[in-house]
């Protein structure tokens, strides 16, 4: 009985740890987050992997394994990850959720507000600072 109850009890400490795990981030915790920082990532549908360098003064500079060079704005609006990149109509706005092992997910909404949020984009890792030295 006692081999029971703590076999229980672990689960129950590894379920409580999972569902810290996959936390919507706050607009102050994704501004602290990327801020004067350098995201690593992979966009979930199209295939393309990229990095950019997030100034604090609201660009961002980077490469794209499909496109190159990119530059642009960034800005958090509420809850959400803001990004204009130059050459591209209008900005586009993204939640995010920290899966609690240093990677982070990008959701958009799709224009049907009743379908669920859309996984898009993966952060990797985030690197303080310009490593790359992007200019």
């Amino acid at each position: 009985m006692k081999l029971w109850t703590l076999a229980w009890a672990a689960g129950l400490g590894l379920l409580s740890s999972v569902a810290v795990a996959g936390e919507w981030m706050s607009g102050e915790q994704i501004e602290k987050l990327v801020s004067g920082n350098t995201t690593y990532g992979k966009h979930e549908f199209k295939g393309f992997t990229s990095y950019s360098y997030n100034r604090p003064d609201g660009t961002f500079v980077g490469r794209n394994s499909e496109s190159g060079p990119r530059k642009g704005t960034w800005r958090v609006d509420g809850n959400k990850m803001c990004r204009h990149p130059e050459g591209r109509p209008k900005e586009f706005c993204q939640e995010v959720k920290d899966n609690g092992d240093g990677t982070y997910n990008r959701y958009k909404q799709p224009k049907n507000l009743a379908m669920p949020k859309k996984h898009v984009f993966t952060w990797t890792k985030v690197v303080p600072g310009n490593p790359e030295n992007l200019e």
